[in-house]
């Protein structure tokens, strides 16, 4: 990976622009130009650069990641949503969730939840979280019978039943308004 640093602006710097043109933001305190967060790699990066220690970056920054979409305003978010390497500390994540490794995909260094992975996780959050989070994950194409299954019939000790019908039902919305166009 290119150990460059990267450029980040302060959100309390004056600017002398419009930045929903020209910045991403990218975290509570820090947004980049957006030519750097034009790929998933590139957004896991910029995501990257401010969090603490080492950590899997999970729900909706991994669907950053992912999308390019923000499903919260990063800029009210206390610490921006990691969890543990596997078999690591979570002195410094904001979870305490076991991941395994085939859970994790690399982009570059950065580890993230992989697509399935993160909806499975997202769809035991609150219902309007949960579907404004898995909405972009579908639209770029994250399969909702793979959700099904990796989930299993019982996932973190939670049944699925609830999970897969949500899942189920975005999944057939997505595909009935592309298929309306």
């Amino acid at each position: 990976m290119d150990c460059s640093p990267i450029i980040t602006v302060s959100l309390d710097d004056p600017l002398y622009h419009d930045p929903r043109e020209d910045l991403v933001v990218v975290s509570r305190d820090h947004a980049v130009p957006r030519d750097l967060c034009q790929t998933p790699a590139m957004r896991a990066r910029a995501v990257y650069a401010h969090v603490r220690s080492r950590a899997v970056l999970v729900d909706e920054a991994a669907v950053f990641v992912y999308t390019g979409v923000w499903t919260i305003n990063p800029r009210v978010i206390r610490q921006l949503p990691t969890a543990p390497l596997p078999g690591r500390s979570t002195r410094w994540t904001s979870d305490r969730r076991l991941l395994k490794d085939d859970h994790i995909v690399f982009f570059g260094e950065v580890p993230v939840t992989t697509m399935v992975r993160t909806a499975a996780d997202l769809l035991y959050q609150p219902p309007l979280r949960a579907v404004t989070s898995i909405l972009p994950l579908l639209r770029v194409g994250l399969d909702p019978g793979d959700v099904i299954e990796f989930m299993g019939e019982r996932f973190r000790g939670h049944p699925t039943d609830d999970a897969s019908r949500l899942i189920e039902q975005l999944g057939a919305t997505v595909a009935r308004h592309r298929s309306s166009r």
